[in-house]
């Protein structure tokens, strides 16, 4: 996964809108190959904090120099989990990621995890963060991705819908994980990452009436809903 710092932008769109960019989207780019035949794929990360919510506080309040650590699986395969460091940094973001066992992961979920050299700079990072600050999982946040991507520009454009979380860590690859909904009503989330510019006509592509650019953040959301 690359180290490099990119631009992410971030927009709430509504139903009409999706279908709209959906066909623009499927008339210029690629479908990222791992979506098979499917339209979409299930995203489910239990995402860490320590015990004074750090990394939720300092979303907030705007800090422009920020981590987040997650584990992720896609379609609750547990043979292929990633744990990720997602870095803010005045406006760019970096994400670094390590494929990890279930045992790894149940490890920083419930306890155990320890140190290896084996295992390189992130995850011992990572366990370190839980070891002497007291990250634990704080939530599961789970939606459906579309992705599509333009190689020469290295951009990739995502459609997130049925945003929805839970705390039920012990069900993490269950198909049948009992979530609550968090997504607002008929509203879905455009991000769209590339490396330095973006093409002038995907901006016009992307150009919709009422898309409004956000800080719009998955785990803040989750954070704030009540149990």
């Amino acid at each position: 996964m690359s180290t490099r710092f990119r631009n992410e932008q971030k927009y709430l769109v509504s139903k009409p809108n999706i279908e709209i960019l959906k066909l623009r989207l499927e008339g210029m780019l690629e479908k990222d190959k791992h979506l098979g035949d499917r339209d979409a794929y299930l995203i489910r990360s239990v995402y860490f904090d320590d015990p004074y919510d750090t990394c939720l506080h300092e979303k907030q309040d705007g800090v422009e120099d920020r981590k987040k650590w997650r584990i992720r699986t896609y379609n609750c395969d547990d043979s292929f989990i990633h744990l990720e460091c997602k870095r803010k940094f005045r406006g760019m973001t970096q994400k670094e990621g390590l494929k990890i066992t279930r045992q790894e992961a149940d490890a920083a979920i419930f306890g155990g995890i320890e140190i290896s050299k084996e295992r390189g700079k992130l995850w011992n990072e990572f366990a370190m963060q839980i070891l002497t600050k007291g990250y634990r999982p704080v939530t599961i946040v789970q939606y459906l991705r579309t992705p599509y991507i333009w190689g020469p520009s290295n951009v990739r454009i995502t459609l997130d819908q049925d945003l929805s979380s839970s705390e039920l860590f012990e069900k993490f690859y269950d198909y049948d994980l009992p979530i609550r909904s968090i997504s607002p009503k008929g509203i879905s989330l455009l991000e769209v990452k590339f490396d330095e510019l973006l093409p002038d006509y995907m901006r016009y592509m992307l150009n919709l009436e009422n898309m409004r650019n956000t800080s719009f953040s998955k785990y803040e959301l989750c954070r704030r809903m009540p149990i």
